[in-house]
């Protein structure tokens, strides 16, 4: 297969060293704290925003790439004779317009562009990244793969435990009936994907509930979808990595285990220690 440009957004996790040594052009989201706003990986790194969300997380906000960073991105790709094509991969449209923008902001082109929606964020949208890159190395059709990523986009999920309900329902993820009540009577959820949109999966009273719940979850994946790689991924809280890596392991040792950041336009939104796990099935 010719060279093929791989575009994504930063909800994908993609880090520089990766961007830089597989060539992928990723888009930053923002993240906005305290009225200023951070490009994700240039402005400030992951670990840097979520120190600074720790201590004024409280009302923080994410918007997406504008319209001319897209145009920019693609012009150059236009220009650029040792591309033939662009396959680009984006977080759900049910959470971000980042879709939209990169379907408007191509439409000049005159090289093929696939647009995906990947209908999820973090690390599996940054598996179907990944299957582009090694995809562009074989002799497949484009098409071929751009279907392969499309199938993938229907095999995901990603379970967070989020860790601030406050933060939750001022970005409009929960209620405030629905926060209030969780934080009397100390309830845990545990947040979900379906069909792009995230949902409350679970609401238990204890958090070893919660965890049972979302070991069986995973236990159940591995089981009946083929599931051999879990993406651990961390709001900043590296201390809780250990531990659940601990009790994966303990009751799926079979299972392999990838730690990463959780991107930081999730982390916004469900608060500072959140914990999740994603997954591709059969992968």
């Amino acid at each position: 297969m010719k060279k093929i440009a791989v575009v994504t957004d930063s909800a994908s996790g993609v880090d520089y060293a990766y961007k830089e040594k597989h060539d992928v052009k990723v888009l930053p989201m923002s993240v906005i704290i305290n009225g200023v706003a951070y490009r994700d990986g240039i402005d400030a790194t992951t670990e840097e925003i979520y120190d600074m969300l720790k201590e004024s997380g409280e009302g923080a906000k994410t918007s997406q790439p504008t319209i001319g960073e897209f145009m920019e991105i693609y012009e150059a790709l236009e220009a650029d004779d040792d591309y033939e094509a662009v396959i680009a991969i984006h977080a759900s449209s049910e959470l971000t317009g980042t879709y939209q923008s990169s379907i408007s902001a191509s439409e000049g082109m005159s090289k093929p562009v696939y647009v995906i929606d990947s209908r999820i964020g973090s690390y599996p949208m940054k598996q179907m990244v990944e299957h582009a890159v090694e995809a562009r190395e074989s002799d497949k059709d484009i098409e071929e793969v751009v279907d392969e990523i499309r199938e993938m986009t229907t095999q995901t999920q990603l379970y967070l435990l989020p860790q601030s309900f406050s933060q939750m329902r001022k970005s409009g993820r929960v209620s405030a009936s629905q926060s209030m009540l969780a934080s009397v009577l100390n309830i845990h959820l545990k947040l979900e994907f379906d069909d792009g949109k995230v949902v409350v999966g679970e609401k238990l009273r204890t958090k070893k509930k919660i965890v049972n719940a979302v070991l069986e979850n995973l236990e159940s994946h591995i089981k009946e979808d083929a599931v051999e790689t879990i993406g651990i991924v961390h709001a900043g809280s590296s201390s809780l990595v250990d531990e659940w890596k601990r009790k994966i392991k303990e009751r799926l040792p079979q299972v392999d285990l990838v730690v990463e950041p959780l991107v930081t336009v999730a982390g916004v939104h469900t608060g500072h220690g959140t914990i999740g796990f994603g997954f591709t099935k059969g992968r």
